[in-house]
């Protein structure tokens, strides 16, 4: 068994911890002080400079007179990422071929962790009022991440949601409680997508639903999105349709790319 003080294992730490600073930074959106960094790494101050200052060099963290931010090396691992990723890149023409069809925002996301990520996203003809952040990190228990929640295991989906309190309420005020959700979960596992109204912004519909592998692994959630007194039921339908019919497109997508590079 490996002894928890070889070169390896401190190795591997420092890495861990490296990582966990770009992620909080990534997180926070803002620049943070080093005694902040430090407070949510649960790092010993000395030890966060150390690693922020290699971070620096590296460029995966930039300094300024407010403090430290994510740095241009993030930014171009995002693009190499959209530019060699299989999902992405099959994603594109379809989500174009979405919007175009329904006018409204299409969009992609994959999970990371606990939270979801925008990665590409085509604007529609009525454009939301909210621009959609392509590389935020979005909450698994609102909007298109309920279908990343639905499809965890149990265990896992359970240690999300005791992380949420009794109760989440909606961008429009709406109070939902713990079991209600659980219940909305289990109702979008069993028919294969989600519909949200005013859960991320006020006056917006969405609906979502999963890319699956042919092993039926979840790749990433298509989510269109658009204003609630422009989505009518016979629109809403459609686009349900619409958003199922291109998650199978981009799966067949996505596994031509695979062959390719096979």
């Amino acid at each position: 068994m490996e002894k928890e003080n070889t070169p390896e294992r401190s190795t591997m730490r420092s890495v861990e911890r490296a990582l966990d600073i770009v992620d909080i930074l990534v997180d926070r959106g803002r620049p943070l002080r080093l005694a902040e960094v430090a407070r949510e790494s649960g790092l010993h101050i000395a030890t966060a400079q150390r690693i922020l200052r290699v971070l620096h060099d590296r460029n995966y963290v930039a300094k300024g007179s407010a403090g430290y931010t994510v740095g241009a090396s993030v930014v171009a691992a995002a693009y190499s990422f959209l530019n060699g990723n299989q999902l992405a890149l099959a994603a594109v023409p379809v989500l174009q071929e979405l919007a175009d069809a329904l006018g409204l925002t299409a969009s992609l996301s994959v999970r990371v962790g606990s939270a979801r990520v925008l990665v590409e996203r085509i604007e529609g003809t009525s454009p939301l009022r909210y621009q959609l952040p392509i590389g935020g990190r979005l909450p698994l228990h609102l909007g298109a991440g309920k279908v990343f929640l639905a499809d965890l295991p149990l265990e896992e989906r359970e240690r999300i949601l005791t992380g949420l309190g009794e109760h989440i309420v909606t961008a429009g005020g709406e109070e939902v409680s713990l079991p209600d959700l659980k219940s909305n979960l289990d109702e979008i596992a069993a028919r294969g997508y989600a519909i949200s109204r005013s859960e991320r912004v006020i006056g917006a519909v969405s609906v979502a639903a999963p890319v699956r592998s042919r092993e039926g692994v979840l790749l990433g959630v298509v989510q269109v999105s658009g204003l609630e007194e422009d989505m009518t039921d016979d629109r809403l339908a459609r686009a349900t349709r619409d958003v199922i019919n291109a998650c199978s497109s981009i799966a067949a997508r996505t596994q031509w790319y695979v062959a390719q590079d096979s």
